[in-house]
């Protein structure tokens, strides 16, 4: 995969919505799979003024497509097909999260990554996440009646 590529898809992934919503953004802009960090606040916090884990896991999964993204040619793609997270400490209010990931292995149609995410130098939640890799789809152009 290129560099532009690279750099096409990362920004793809968030561009999402939901990761726009949560304030995810690169650690280090000049590597967008690097990791990314975001606030607990907002749709990130709970009822009880912590880190939501709904939240909190839809950035461990996002950082796990991010660093398996650079071992992807460019007619693949990869969905999550297995995740288990541990939530080891709660994220306070303003707090900024930094998610990290390793790529533990990668075989012809799954990728292996170990996410962790802290507030400093406290672990807040570690995950195991399995990626399947499957073709690229890209969006047909809608047809004429």
């Amino acid at each position: 995969m290129t560099a532009a590529s690279l750099a096409e898809r990362a920004a793809a992934a968030l561009a999402i919505p939901l990761q726009e919503a949560l304030g995810a953004r690169p650690a280090d802009p000049a590597a967008p799979t690097g990791g990314l960090v975001f606030p607990v606040r907002d749709l990130a916090l709970n009822p009880g003024g912590t880190l939501h884990a709904g939240a909190l896991g839809a950035i461990l999964e996002l950082q796990g497509f991010l660093t398996l993204l650079p071992e992807l040619a460019d007619d693949e793609h990869a969905v999550t097909h297995h995740i288990s997270t541990q939530l080891l400490s709660p994220g306070q209010r303003d707090e900024e999260v930094l998610v990290t990931a390793v790529l533990e292995r990668r075989t012809r149609r799954l990728g292996f990554v170990s996410a962790t995410a802290t507030v400093g130098d406290r672990l807040v939640a570690r995950s195991q996440i399995t990626k399947s890799v499957i073709a690229l789809r890209r969006a047909e152009p809608a047809r004429g009646l």
